[in-house]
């Protein structure tokens, strides 16, 4: 049987490479968030001090199914050496880098110990908590030595899948020996730098504590071209134009219930969502409390100024466009601004925050004395509220008061939307109603401070809207498409089983491979025209296997272990699983490590984001990969969850905003989809295969479910990932309010929903359940989740209907995939 795969023979870097290496350091750059700077920054000078775990061995992304396996990232180091800074502090370097190594190798000794008797499944082995050293103490001999003013000190932080970060110190603290040497450069230096490669924040109380931090850069973690964007911010090449996506507390305990947050409380099994939706700058803006760092905020090297240039009304009365002038208002640097547009809702019998995002947009680089008007549009509907009482979302009446700046706490009043009666925008069922009792926090009406007179006043017609009335009859069980249709009139109950269940990465005999992939669906229908299609993890790029062999039999194996973690494996099981480059054919494929989901979203452009869309989509056309299991859409609850980093905001609809322009940039071209996920509530990742996340139902739509809407209806999303976890009781699989009510029938999705690896294994949720409720595809696959759905079949706890319900999604998905029209395309009416 011929080896079809899209690998390459050639090791040379090819032009694609290049172009999209280009992408990754232009999203590095506007991802990077200066958040304090008294003028040390730029540097005047490229001789200067660096000290810190971040610097030779910087993190570029998070670890688990989140990690690329790139042919190089740049380090610090590496991009400060690229740009010709002079490094000053080489021996402190070259010592960090033997205790670093002395650590690293102790981890995996210890680790290795473990997985000896490790008696877990994969997943678990994907969370590292391998905790780089500080190094050794800073002296006033490097200080002498290095002959210069300037210094940076960059905190380095890792996370991934499968925990959550410690509150303790070495993770969301400093630890005492970083406090020290932090102290120390910030007293010896005249030009301190402080850096923080981390994909979430740090407790920031140290900051008010120690004197002489002259700037603060947080880097979050850049991808591939990170060293080299950091260089150039640090030099004045490049102004920092990023903003935080999350609210940065003084310190972890101004947070609403922080101490009850997954493992800390003593309790994985259940989460309860008391804050309801006061979560990030909702709860900071409403209740008063004073942030370290205010959501959307960032500086530049150069000032701006904003101002509203103008508000209208739709010719249908549902959309408002507010133009933000901006203009570079300094003398030296070009830079982007990023005009933000909130609404403070006015009070009435629902719980309101004091205000929400509802548009934003940024500037192109303006030099001096440029200016741009943006457009910030959004639909009124998007402002309503959603009542539990009858299960409709609904405009109460009063003003609307829209607020223009460039984060939550700097805005100004920008005009007032007048709405004289309710609308009811829609009108919906319930769904995932709690088990659990809950008590959820609340707010007290706002005493909005009195507007400036002049503001322009709009009145909102309610007559501009009809109210959407959503049905939850029976969905069709085959989909709209005759060649679903004659190949679904050819199927058996058991061949329709083997197109529902996947194959995983080490399961089955996949007839088109691409290595590294972490599933596929089956091949077994080849020979009668229907393809097996690959699916490949995210969302930092796209992960797949950097180097494979392939012996003479055909057989591919990697050359580089696809996982971190498989580097610690015992000698002789690591050389059965690798293959050998000095015997084997050698194939390649390069893929592009992006900055991580939380730094895209830094940048707040979500033409950057397009932008990484195509290149993925580029990367995903030339090794064949249909499903990339990316964007993550998690909101980011709490600084501990340990995927943060592949998750964009605090906010939905900046969640929903990026997802969106990624997606159009992924599925471009018919027959590429993204998988959007982890659907939904997956928030922490302790016990996050069986914890419950109890969440009223207002605040299940209007925080965590938006942004996937948002990809859905805006971005046009193809695939959906159910979580791991339960939403009040119930494995997010299983729920028929989530995988057809919300998805299908509210929505409008039409693409395939797909479990998450493992998910339906014993004792967690079912696969048989998963069909009924609308979950298309149980991955990564395997006999015993065949069997279990053809028992169901036979003991009546399945419907047929059900099953040839997900089996049409799936058989549509492949046929429109551009693997099948590669690969096999027949003529009409041949397939299966």
């Amino acid at each position: 049987m011929k080896l079809l795969t899209r690998a390459s023979c050639s090791d040379e870097m090819s032009q694609r490479e290049k172009e999209n290496a280009a992408v990754a350091y232009q999203a590095a750059c506007e991802g990077i968030v200066l958040l304090k700077n008294d003028g040390a920054l730029p540097f005047r000078t490229k001789k200067a001090a660096f000290y810190g775990s971040g610097v030779s061995r910087t993190i570029k992304g998070g670890t688990g199914s989140g990690e690329v396996n790139e042919r190089r990232s740049v380090t610090i180091l590496e991009g400060l050496e690229d740009r010709g800074f002079e490094i000053a502090s080489r021996r402190w370097l070259e010592d960090y880098e033997s205790a670093y190594e002395e650590a690293l190798e102790a981890h995996k000794k210890e680790k290795a110990q473990r997985l000896k008797h490790f008696q877990g499944s994969f997943m678990d082995l994907l969370f590292d908590n391998f905790r780089a050293p500080c190094g050794r103490p800073i002296t006033q001999e490097d200080v002498d030595g290095g002959e210069t003013d300037a210094c940076v000190y960059v905190v380095s932080r890792q996370a991934g899948e499968g925990g959550d970060r410690r509150a303790e110190k070495g993770d969301l603290f400093l630890t005492d020996e970083e406090r020290e040497a932090i102290r120390f450069c910030a007293e010896k230096y005249e030009h301190f730098v402080l850096a923080i490669n981390s994909g979430s924040a740090l407790d920031m109380s140290f900051v008010e504590e120690i004197p002489g931090i002259n700037a603060i850069l947080f880097l979050c973690q850049l991808g591939q071209e990170g060293g080299r964007a950091v260089a150039d911010v640090l030099s004045g090449a490049v102004s920092p134009s990023g903003k935080l996506t999350d609210t940065w507390a003084k310190q972890y305990s101004q947070l609403p219930f922080s101490q009850e947050y997954s493992y800390l409380n003593g309790d994985v099994t259940n989460e309860f969502y008391k804050e309801g939706i006061y979560v990030g700058y909702r709860f900071f803006d409403s209740f008063g409390v004073e942030p370290a760092f205010p959501f959307g905020y960032g500086l530049s090297y150069t000032d701006f100024a904003m101002r509203c240039a103008g508000i209208r009304l739709s010719e249908d009365g549902r959309q408002v466009t507010v133009e933000a002038a901006v203009t570079n208002i300094g003398e030296t640097y070009t830079g982007k601004e990023v005009a933000q547009l909130y609404v403070s809702a006015p009070n009435g019998a629902l719980d309101k925050e004091y205000q929400s995002l509802a548009a934003f947009a940024k500037t192109e680089p303006l030099a001096p004395g440029a200016s741009q008007t943006l457009e910030l549009t959004f639909d009124l509907a998007r402002l309503a509220s959603f009542r539990e009482s009858d299960a409709a979302y609904v405009l109460e009446p009063g003003e609307y008061i829209l607020r223009l700046g460039s984060s939550s706490r700097s805005t100004a009043p920008a005009g007032v939307l007048r709405l004289e009666r309710e609308v009811v925008v829609s009108r919906h069922t319930h769904v995932c109603p709690l088990h659990l009792p809950l008590e959820e926090l609340h707010a007290k009406p706002y005493e909005f401070a009195p507007l400036p007179d002049g503001l322009p006043r709009l009145t909102i017609r309610p007559e501009a809207f009809e109210t959407v009335v959503y049905t939850y009859g029976n969905l069709p069980v085959c989909p709209d498409d005759e060649r679903v249709k004659r190949a679904m009139s050819r199927l058996t109950a058991e061949e329709m089983t083997d197109l529902v269940v996947g194959v995983g990465m080490t399961g089955g005999k996949n007839r088109f491979q691409l290595p590294g992939s972490v599933g596929n669906t089956t091949s077994r229908f080849w020979d009668r025209g229907l393809a097996n299609v690959a699916l490949c993890d995210g969302p930092a790029g796209l992960r797949i296997q950097r180097r494979s062999t392939v012996d003479k039999s055909g057989k591919i194996k990697p050359v580089d272990p696809p996982f971190a973690f498989l580097n610690d494996m015992p000698g002789l099981l690591k050389k059965a699983a690798l293959g050998d480059p000095e015997r084997d054919e050698v194939i390649y494929q390069y893929a592009t490590a992006f900055p991580v989901a939380a730094a895209l979203a830094q940048s707040w452009n979500t033409d950057l984001l397009y932008q990484v869309g195509k290149a993925v989509y580029r990367e995903m056309k030339e090794y064949g990969c249909t499903y990339w299991l990316a964007p993550g859409m998690n909101i980011h609850r709490n600084p501990l969850c340990g995927r943060n980093f592949e998750y964009y905001s605090e906010d939905p609809r900046l969640a929903g905003a990026m997802a969106a322009a990624l997606t159009r940039g992924v599925q471009q071209e018919d027959g590429y989809y993204v998988t959007i996920k982890h659907f939904a509530c997956n928030n922490q990742e302790e016990n996050r295969m069986a914890v419950s996340s109890n969440v009223g139902e207002r605040a299940l739509r209007e925080i965590y479910l938006r942004g996937f809407e948002e990809a859905v209806r805006a971005g046009g999303a193809k695939g959906v990932m159910t979580s791991y976890n339960r939403i009040n009781g119930v494995y997010t699989p299983n729920s028929h309010d989530l995988c057809t009510k919300v998805l299908r029938q509210e929505w409008g999705f039409d693409g395939v929903v797909m479990t998450d690896w493992g998910s339906t294994q014993k004792g967690k949720a079912s696969s048989a359940a998963a069909l009924r409720a609308g979950n298309d595809l149980i991955m990564p696959g395997g006999s015993v989740y065949k069997r279990e759905i053809l028992q169901a079949l036979r003991a009546n706890l399945l419907d047929e209907a059900d099953l040839r319900r997900c089996c049409g999604n799936v058989i549509r998905s492949i046929l429109n995939s551009a693997i099948q029209k590669s690969y096999i395309d027949p003529p009409a009416g041949e397939t299966l």
